[in-house]
């Protein structure tokens, strides 16, 4: 296994920098495209088909999620390897990172599932009423409404799981 500080040059970049990417893009989809997107209405189908469906943008989000996930929990697991279990956990930093990547892990479950999954449906439901070239049916009609509001519930439950994990690892060490 790396020593020490090789381990921690290797997977705290890959931890922060996907961590960061992933807390921008919930912020940006939760706050500016997904209101934008909902405003404009089915004027915003080919930009949002082109995002999702073309340009993966939830895949990607998801993918950066789990990266950071990861990146976390092996560094909170090689903390403990090598402090002993025990007395890492009798650490409050120790605690504080556990409780971070808990929420962290139930935000990238509420992301894929709520967020991400969500978006695909309303995109292949916009693109199916695209090319139907008229109306929606009363079945699309009903999922054009559901749809966005379970996204906007979600994402905004998203973003404040991923701003609670952030704010855990950004101040574990002065518990």
């Amino acid at each position: 296994m790396l020593a020490a500080s090789g381990f921690f040059l290797l997977f705290r970049p890959i931890h922060i920098i996907a961590g960061a990417l992933w807390f921008g893009s919930a912020f940006l989809f939760s706050l500016f495209i997904g209101p934008a997107a909902a405003k404009v209405g089915p004027a915003a189908g080919p930009l949002l088909h082109v995002a999702i469906k073309e340009r993966k943008a939830a895949m990607w989000i998801t993918i950066l999620a789990v990266v950071s996930v990861l990146a976390g929990w092996l560094m909170w697991l090689y903390h403990a390897r090598d402090a002993g279990l025990a007395d890492w956990w009798d650490l409050t930093e120790a605690k504080v990172l556990f409780l971070g990547g808990v929420i962290a892990t139930i935000a990238a479950f509420e992301g894929y599932h709520g967020v991400g999954r969500n978006v695909e449906k309303l995109v292949d439901v916009g693109d199916a009423v695209a090319a139907s070239g008229g109306p929606p049916t009363p079945e699309q009609a009903g999922e054009l409404q559901r749809i966005p509001a379970a996204i906007k519930l979600h994402s905004q439950v998203d973003l404040l799981l991923i701003t609670l994990a952030v704010i855990c690892m950004a101040t574990a060490r002065y518990w």
